[in-house]
């Protein structure tokens, strides 16, 4: 008689108990004992090391949990580009600037790099700074940086080795930019066309 799946599960989840609880007694008769101030120090460390990262991916799976780029979020490898200046009751990142126009985009290079495409601002300034899970900034592209005209970047996982792919979308990095808009009359429209392109 062939065993049924949910047998098979049992099985296996019944062994992989026994084998757990097996090496779990294996690990902790040879284990020291660690001081309440041990435990707290490496306790602390490991928040400071993880916080980030725990962070960032929330905010990741918060923000690209969508079928279509809608307000500030957008499915992974897709802009959202916001139309507005933000909320004073906006949450999805720290304390954004309420004079500012901004684009937000989570980039996937796990499969593949991402080129990402800036177009021509005429001289009007844009900021698109780069960050890791951890929230460094490894590049910053923009206005002072790299000028206003029209770019195309190659966003790369550490280590990546290989040929400039094709442009299209495909670790994890956060992107967002602002686009000026300021107080000048007649500003609007144009800077709003920015986030369009």
């Amino acid at each position: 008689m062939k065993p049924t799946k949910p047998l098979l599960l049992t099985r296996t989840l019944t062994y992989l108990l026994i084998a757990a609880g097996t090496l779990h007694a294996s690990l902790t008769s040879h284990a020291e004992s660690v001081s309440p101030e041990e435990a707290h120090a490496i306790g602390v460390e490991a928040y400071l090391y993880f916080y980030s990262l725990v962070t960032m991916d929330i905010t990741r799976k918060q923000l690209t949990n969508v079928e279509r780029a809608e307000g500030i979020n957008a499915p992974m490898n897709t802009f959202a580009n916001i139309p507005g200046y933000p909320t004073a009751d906006m949450k999805a990142v720290v304390r954004p600037n309420f004079d500012t126009l901004y684009s937000s985009g989570w980039l996937d290079l796990t499969q593949e790099p991402v080129v990402v495409s800036v177009p021509d601002t005429n001289g009007r300034y844009y900021l698109f700074p780069m960050l890791d899970m951890w929230t460094d900034v490894f590049a910053s592209p923009g206005w002072r940086t790299t000028g206003t005209q029209d770019a195309n970047f190659l966003v790369t996982p550490p280590g990546w080795t290989g040929s400039m792919p094709r442009r299209r979308p495909a670790d994890q990095a956060y992107q967002g930019g602002s686009r000026d808009r300021g107080d000048v009359p007649g500003r609007d429209d144009a800077v709003e066309s920015m986030g369009r392109r």
